[in-house]
């Protein structure tokens, strides 16, 4: 009898750990689709030669993506070079994810990156 307990408490043991690491791999999956939009954004950015049309287009897509009720939010500043032939923008992209969905605790992430 002491033996079925032992291996119920294993095998339950084992489901959680299984539980908390699915999760875990799901969070890392969203922060990895998050740099590849920031990273993506940046070089439609750059490749457009600043358009606000592309910037409105990023901004609406990230906007899009929805995490937990929440959706992304694609930040993208004002020229911030000093010199009349150069753009300088910063990319920051904030995002959401949760270790552990059930008990909540959404975390905002922010990614940031230049634009030249």
């Amino acid at each position: 009898m002491k033996q079925v307990f032992e291996d119920m408490i294993v095998i339950v043991l084992i489901l959680l750990s299984l539980f908390i690491n699915s999760f875990m791999i799901m969070a890392n999956l969203e922060i990895t689709e998050a740099r590849n939009f920031h990273a993506q954004a940046i070089e439609e950015i750059q490749a457009s030669g600043f358009s606000p049309e592309v910037i409105e287009e990023k901004k609406n897509e990230a906007l899009s993506h929805k995490v937990y009720g929440k959706s992304w939010d694609l930040y993208v500043s004002d020229n911030l070079s000093p010199y009349v032939d150069r753009q300088d923008r910063k990319v920051v992209l904030t995002y959401y994810i949760s270790p552990l969905p059930i008990v909540g605790g959404e975390e905002a992430r922010t990614i940031v990156g230049y634009a030249r």
